[in-house]
């Protein structure tokens, strides 16, 4: 039986390689992108999974997937979306359209679209030049919060506090070139008791989206931001009651098809306030670290999903209840100039904790970090799985006590 072809528009993303891979059986696999924008070795690694079409020549990169009648595509990256909408149309493919590309990944413009639609969203206020800061602070009020109008993974976020601050932050950002327009929004206060002791006023929901209808849905807890806004780490499944996680999925569904998102994995993220969850962001795309977290703590396998979806076949509820608590913890690096001096021997949190399956360390001693590229600047992290939540929080505490005690940085 022939295999259906699935393009993968792929750099780097929420599903990795080895991820791709382990969901690829059944799917002939064409990865399509601008080869010379891909990290060294990347070429190489995906070549062991699938073809490898090159779309630094758009046109004839497209002509090329032509001739290999894709039965759908799919991306798992948010600077992949734009591509990945341009060569659906293209080919005739089922998937965001262009239009909902933009709403998915500009910050004003989903914020717009979202409140048009009726939904509760910060106030917000977009400004082009640092100058025109500190009028947007006086529409948004303080505390606020500055960030680019396209970025993920908490890029070059800054919390405003008042108008000195603001033109501060304002100049600094246009001043590195980290992006051309911001977006300054209200920043909402969470409930202190919205998911629990030791976990963060906000969650995400991940929804697997068929044809306009949720036919999967979950909720992921959050960590604590690490100052000022970076995501330091996930549980799944959140510690929330049925009716809480029910009305999470509700507005996260609403905002997806508010902006025109109708097929294949979402991530939404809430702030769990005082009058219930508020739409913080939406990603058109599978979460970060979702496959490894629902794999573990469900068997769910989300990429094998999004193929099935991409490829038109309508995917099958799992169904199957959570035997485990999964987590993965990011360590981030602190506020400042740094360079990293010493791991210590935090790679041997997993033979101490039987909760801890892995301890990725991505950075060597003697490299400089910058805390500004957010979750991009991630310097390594610890996965695990628990039967219960109590005992992924102690294994995340014991993490948390292992970098405080064990990780060096000196001044750069």
């Amino acid at each position: 039986m022939t295999r259906p072809v699935v393009v993968v528009v792929y750099s780097e993303g929420a599903a990795t390689p080895l991820e791709l891979a382990a969901d690829a059986d059944g799917f002939e696999l064409v990865f399509a992108a601008p080869v010379g924008r891909m990290r060294p070795g990347l070429r190489e690694l995906l070549e062991t999974i699938g073809h490898v079409v090159d779309l630094t020549d758009e046109e004839a990169g497209i002509a090329a997937l032509a001739a290999r009648s894709p039965a759908g595509i799919v991306s798992f990256s948010d600077r992949d979306l734009p591509l990945t909408a341009r060569v659906a149309r293209r080919l005739g493919l089922t998937y965001h359209s262009e239009d909902a590309v933009a709403a998915a990944t500009d910050k004003f413009e989903q914020r717009r679209r979202l409140r048009d639609a009726g939904l509760r969203v910060p106030r917000f206020a977009v400004i082009d030049r640092p100058e025109q800061v500190v009028a947007a602070l006086t529409e948004v009020g303080t505390p606020a919060v500055l960030k680019p109008t396209r970025g993920a993974a908490s890029w070059h976020v800054y919390r405003v506090d008042g108008p000195e601050d603001a033109l501060r932050c304002a100049t600094e950002a246009f001043a590195h070139g980290f992006a051309e327009r911001f977006v300054l929004e209200e920043m909402l206060i969470g409930s202190p008791d919205g998911a629990g002791p030791g976990f963060g006023d906000y969650v995400s929901a991940e929804l697997l989206f068929w044809r306009g209808t949720v036919a999967y849905q979950v909720v992921n807890g959050r960590l604590p931001l690490v100052e000022p806004f970076r995501e330091r780490g996930f549980v799944m499944p959140a510690p929330l009651s049925r009716a809480d996680q029910d009305e999470v999925c509700r507005q996260a569904a609403a905002a997806c098809l508010a902006l025109g998102l109708r097929d294949g994995w979402m991530d939404v993220e809430l702030k769990l306030t005082a009058e219930g969850p508020v739409v913080i962001e939406v990603n058109g795309r599978l979460g970060g670290y979702v496959a490894m977290l629902l794999y573990r703590s469900c068997g769910v396998e989300a990429v094998r999903l999004a193929f099935d979806v991409a490829a038109g076949r309508e995917p099958v509820d799992p169904g199957r209840p959570h035997h485990s608590v999964s987590f993965g913890y990011q360590i981030l690096p602190p506020v400042g100039d740094w360079r990293l001096a010493s791991w210590g021997d935090l790679g041997g949190l997993a033979a101490e904790h039987p909760e801890i399956r892995s301890v990725v360390l991505q950075v060597d001693p003697g490299e400089p970090v910058d805390w500004r590229a957010g979750s991009e600047g991630t310097l390594g992290v610890v996965e695990g799985v628990a039967e219960r939540t109590e005992a992924v929080m102690a294994a995340v505490q014991a993490v948390e006590k292992a970098v405080a005690e064990q990780v060096v940085f000196s001044p750069m």
